[in-house]
């Protein structure tokens, strides 16, 4: 069967250390009127020869610095039917092509999800990965999403450039994709999930590599969620529905539940533990799934990376808070 040619747009900047990978992973299934252009964010490793020696078309970002910018100069200038995005650090699966050509002919868009391994031993990137795959697959009812994550997003090119493309006053690469996603459902297209593309994410976080990543990205959805058109209706929160993601928001909440229960106790009430009881239960039943599914697939290491969900959700309020005194001092973005 004869799928829509497409152009594969690659953000790099300074990404010396796993172009090589992505880029072959690439290649291998590009169909003959397919196109490659790598877009060059003012990279000063290396990057730039890499690209010139696996013979990639390369032009320079002529966008704001950041990932919206970039993407935007690559995909401004593709001339095939649909525009796929993926990330410099993503390695794609064998035969995805045949895969998202299937899907193309489904909706205006095509969304791959995070592989269900992670790389290296730490706990801290195996619960990041695995997180979203499980967002991705277990809790996205599908078989639409109502955000998008640009590691591995097609989208019709005259849809995208319709849109403008995304919003570039968006810092590094944090929501630009959510943003985009929620002008696309506006607009009448539709993202479907494809969970049979799994990509595998080449980058390793320390645990304070983790835990600025989560701050950085839950105070940039926070500012975006208050500074929205109300009129998109209910935003989506992790690339998922608010419906979806009521598990996240729950524990959110019943987390800090468990620290106010503690709390009371070394203040001397007797029903401080009660309080920590309940909301540490409330949080577990919300995360049950995540956990097995953790274990299930990661083994001892899954077991590791659990223990991140509790001060992973204890973070979700703080980071809140901080979007909120950033946004009430006129700080939009």
């Amino acid at each position: 069967m004869n799928h829509p040619c497409l152009t594969v747009i690659i953000p790099v900047h300074n990404s010396s250390s796993t172009l090589r990978q992505v880029i072959a992973s690439v290649k291998n299934e590009l169909g003959p009127d397919d196109a490659l252009i790598a877009v060059d964010d003012r990279s000063s490793d290396g990057s730039r020869a890499i690209l010139e020696e696996m013979e990639v078309t390369t032009i320079e970002s002529a966008g704001k610095p950041g990932a919206a910018g970039t993407r935007n100069t690559g995909a401004f200038e593709a001339a095939t039917e649909w525009i796929l995005f993926v990330d410099s650090d993503a390695v794609v699966p064998g035969s995805w092509r045949q895969q998202l050509g299937k899907r193309m002919e489904q909706a205006e868009a095509v969304q791959g999800v995070y592989s269900r391994r992670a790389p290296g031993t730490g706990a801290a990137t195996f619960y990041k990965n695995y997180y979203y795959f499980h967002t991705f697959t277990r809790r996205i009812r599908g078989p639409f999403i109502k955000g998008c994550g640009t590691f591995f997003f097609a989208v019709k090119r005259d849809i995208f450039k319709a849109l403008g493309g995304f919003d570039e006053n968006i810092s590094g690469a944090t929501i630009e994709d959510a943003d985009f996603s929620e002008r696309l459902w506006t607009g009448g297209g539709r993202i479907v999930i494809a969970p049979e593309i799994e990509v595998f994410h080449l980058r390793e976080y320390t645990p304070l590599q983790f835990f600025r990543y989560e701050w950085k990205m839950m105070k940039a959805k926070a500012l975006y969620i208050l500074r929205r058109d109300r009129s998109r209706g209910a935003p989506s929160i992790s690339v998922a529905g608010f419906r979806e993601m009521i598990p996240v928001l729950s524990g959110a909440v019943s987390s800090w539940v468990f620290i106010a229960g503690l709390a009371l106790w070394f203040s001397g009430f007797h029903y401080g533990p009660a309080v920590s009881i309940l909301g540490l239960a409330v949080t577990a039943a919300g995360q049950s799934s995540f956990v097995y599914h953790a274990l299930k697939d990661g083994g001892f290491r899954g077991g590791l990376a659990c223990l991140y969900i509790l001060p992973d959700l204890i973070l979700v309020i703080p980071a809140v808070l901080a979007a909120c005194v950033s946004f009430i001092s006129g700080k939009k973005y």
